[in-house]
């Protein structure tokens, strides 16, 4: 009896979760319970820059390579350069003959630091961009918002006494939502900014400015391990492969080759992919906004795009908190909102989100659920940000080993021919006419 059900594959499957999900749980629960969560902060801290240059370096890396192949084979024609550039001139006088390098070596380094230079104007024309007219802006609407709070409230329980009269829960509600934590905000002012002749305030200011500070040195810094990244990852690459293969059999490096190959095309196809899906989405609700006059479009646009990073629940995540603010200014351009998500929405979910996003994760819409609640649950926003592709690495790769050990034993490698229909009565030959090929 127990051999039977260990042996059964529903059994495995969920001892399985139930083992993984116990051990992510211990794991989350040892690093909060000790001193751990701590340590981890201060190397996270001090790596601060390093993560920067690296999520920079993987954001820029598609146009980095586009534009050095383009430069490369523009510059390098017929086994000569096509310019005497300055690059060219300095290897071919300063550098000894036995140190000089061939013009296809000059020509990549030169395709190099243009495209490096290139990258880091895109970089520095979004944070102009940002810094000029969205953060600005951002701030423009939250400071109007704070200002105009109370004025707002009496405005939103005004109207529902008027226009849903009727529906005297409903109005009751509304009317302590409104009247709710002001006195606790303002408590929170008084102890925090104001106690001892603005000492508070005094602090907090300063505490800003310093964080603003570091966050500009992380940057640079970050910026600058970026450049480094883009232009050697050849070499730290070539030095990883160089160790693994000392280290490893063949078989075993082959395995760890298409391990990290699987990592590559899965988190550059859906990091990237989200990031443009959520630009697209966050431009087309800024235009929509002004089209029908709604209030706070730089700000709930932001809010909208940003959110959408997450599947599934990120649109809920960003139309929720954006519809309660513009329900404070006018309750019908709320409504006005709502429709209007929804339409933007399902436009991305069915049309702007495949054609960006495409194929890259390789999940049915069950494993994607699973991984943004498991991440999110864990980790919270980065958690459910990043824990499709970390699953669609680990899915995609049990899979491949999957196809290879059926593949050396002869066997079926398609999923549809272990599907089994029979406490249906139903034999899988009468649905064979409606299957798809799957991987």
């Amino acid at each position: 009896m127990l051999r039977k059900l260990w042996n059964n594959p529903y059994s495995k499957t969920t001892i399985s979760i139930i083992f993984t999900g116990s051990v992510l749980l211990m794991v989350n629960r040892l690093i909060r319970s000790t001193h751990f969560d701590a340590v981890f902060a201060t190397i996270n801290q001090t790596l601060s820059p390093v993560y920067i240059g690296i999520v920079l370096a993987f954001l820029m890396c598609p146009i980095y390579n586009k534009l050095v192949r383009c430069f490369y084979h523009f510059l390098y024609k017929d086994g000569k350069l096509l310019t005497d550039s300055f690059g060219s001139m300095y290897f071919n006088t300063k550098v000894p003959k036995r140190h000089k390098r061939t013009a296809a070596q000059r020509a990549l380094t030169e395709a190099r630091v243009l495209a490096s230079v290139i990258c880091m104007a895109v970089v520095a024309g979004i944070v102009v961009l940002i810094s000029t007219f969205i953060l600005p802006a951002i701030v423009n609407s939250i400071v109007d918002l704070v200002n105009t709070l109370p004025e707002k409230m009496n405005n939103l329980n005004q109207w529902a006494g008027t226009h849903l009269a009727r529906y005297q829960i409903l109005v009751k509600g509304i009317d302590n939502f409104t009247k709710a934590d002001t006195g606790e905000i303002i408590a929170w002012i008084q102890t925090h900014l104001l106690e001892n002749d603005f000492k508070g305030l005094a602090e907090t200011v300063s505490n800003s400015l310093i964080a603003m500070i570091n966050a500009f040195i992380n940057v640079i810094v970050g910026l600058l391990i970026s450049v480094y990244l883009l232009n050697y990852k050849e070499k730290l690459f070539a030095i990883g492969r160089k160790m693994t293969t000392s280290l490893f059999s063949r078989y075993t490096s082959k395995k760890i080759y298409e391990f990290f190959e699987i990592i590559n095309d899965t988190f550059i196809g859906y990091i990237v992919g989200r990031i443009i899906d959520a630009c697209i989405i966050g431009c087309l609700t800024y235009v929509c906004m002004l089209l029908f006059d709604l209030p706070m479009p730089v700000l709930i646009s932001v809010i909208v795009g940003v959110t959408n990073v997450i599947p599934f629940f990120g649109p809920f995540l960003g139309a929720i908190p954006s519809a309660i603010l513009i329900l404070l200014d006018d309750p019908m351009k709320c409504l006005y909102f709502v429709i209007m998500i929804l339409i933007i929405q399902q436009l991305d979910g069915n049309v702007i989100g495949p054609k960006v996003v495409g194929s890259a994760i390789g999940l049915n819409s069950f494993w994607v659920l699973i991984a943004v609640l498991v991440g999110g649950g864990l980790f919270g926003f980065f958690g459910m940000a990043l824990g499709v592709p970390i699953f669609a690495v680990i899915y995609r790769y049990i899979s491949v080993n999957t196809n290879d050990r059926l593949r050396r034993k002869n066997q079926e490698q398609s999923t549809r021919k272990y599907e089994d229909y029979s406490k249906y009565d139903i034999e899988r030959e009468e649905l064979k006419n409606h299957e798809k090929p799957q991987k």
